[in-house]
């Protein structure tokens, strides 16, 4: 494999990263909001609770099936993670050398 496409699958490899990163922020927020969202919804009598959910403000989240994709996102990532380090190594490798470097 030459240089470039070595740097072209580094770079595929880092935007499933980035994504997968996202995936695992979203989560964490959605879970975040959640845990508010049940805190406020007594007091916030079902009236009121009904036009915010409504209006797409108080949504009902899935806490276990949440915590699962987390997880398996997690999982993913660090196997991504494990790929980026093996194809750096291998990049580093390709670098030319300096002349007189040994």
């Amino acid at each position: 494999m030459s240089r470039i496409e070595l740097e072209l699958y580094a770079d595929r490899v880092a935007r499933h990263a980035e994504r997968l990163r996202d995936d695992v922020d979203g989560a964490r927020l959605r879970l975040a909001w959640a845990a508010i969202e049940g805190r406020v919804r007594a007091e916030l009598g079902a009236h009121d609770a009904a036009v915010l959910e409504a209006l797409g403000v108080l949504v009902a989240v899935d806490d276990a099936g949440e915590r699962r994709l987390l997880e398996r996102r997690l999982r993913q990532l660090r196997a991504l993670e494990r790929l980026q380090a093996l194809i750096e190594r291998e990049l580093a490798e390709a670098r030319p050398r300096e002349p007189g470097a040994e």
